[in-house]
This record gives C-alpha cells, structure tokens and sequence, in this order.
C-alpha cells in the first residue's frame, strides 16, 4: 500500500468523525476555551488510534505531523468560536487564532504523551492485519466511541 493511499485512508476516516461531530453539535455556536480542551483530547486519543490502526507503513515523524494536520482540520472545521472566559469578545475575536495556536501547542505535547501512554499499557498491540484487511467495524469503532463520548 503506498504512502498516498494509507494517509488518504486515514483522511477520509477522520473525515467521517467531522461530519459525525457537526451534526451533533449543529445547535452549537459558542463553545468555552476548557470545553474545546476537552473535546481535543479525545479526539487525540481517537486519531491516534486511527493513524495506528491504518499507517502502518508511516513513520513515527510522520504519523505525528498527520495527527497535528487532522486536529487542525477538526478544529477549524466543528469549532466555530472558542470562547475564553473573563475576556470581551471584540478582544476574543482578535485572539482567534493565538487560541487555536496555543491548543495546538497543548495538543502536539498530548500526542506524544498518549503514544507513550497507549505504548505502555498495551493499547497498541502488533496485528497482523492491515488497513485494507479491516473490517468496516474496526475502522469505525474509534469514531464511534467519539461520538458517543462526545454526546
């Protein structure tokens, strides 16, 4: 499989959870600085997976540029304001992109943290299939679980 097809594996899976997502938040507008937080760690964790799941051919460096890509993506496409607390909103408005660049920050650091974690406690476990071999089950457990946790 070459580098091409698994990355745009993993793009469209991670696609899917976008549209999950929006639709289950299309009645939200705003959303608090800790909230969105929150909601990029799962999600880490949920990519993370994904990446691990289907590259297997991809690098360490490389599966972690994609991850950071994919969040950003996410970010940009579900988060349509992220508020923080105890600031106006015109100033808010002036800092949009310095909150995204700043949870991003947090998010690169969480990405190694949870490969380390997943690494130790046995969550990624050698398999002998590979992305093409998987059932559509397994390709969409992890953006199930998201969902769900999401709700």
């Amino acid at each position: 499989m070459s580098e091409k097809t698994t990355k745009q594996l993993i793009k469209e899976e991670v696609q899917k959870l976008i549209e999950e997502t929006k639709k289950s938040a299309s009645d939200v507008k705003k959303i608090a600085v800790g909230e969105a937080w929150k909601i990029l760690q799962l999600l880490t964790a949920v990519v993370i997976q994904i990446i691990e799941n289907i590259g297997k051919d991809l690098s360490s460096p490389e599966k972690k540029q994609l991850a950071l890509e994919l969040i950003s993506h996410f970010y940009d496409e579900v988060f349509n304001v992220v508020l923080l607390p105890w600031i106006p909103v015109f100033v808010q408005s002036w800092l949009k992109g310095h909150v995204k660049q700043l949870l991003m920050l947090f998010v690169g650091s969480a990405i190694d943290a949870l490969v380390t974690t997943f690494r130790n406690v046995g969550v990624f476990k050698p398999k002998v299939a590979v992305a093409a071999d998987l059932s559509v089950e397994e390709k969409n457990l992890a953006v199930n679980d998201f969902i769900n946790n999401f709700k």
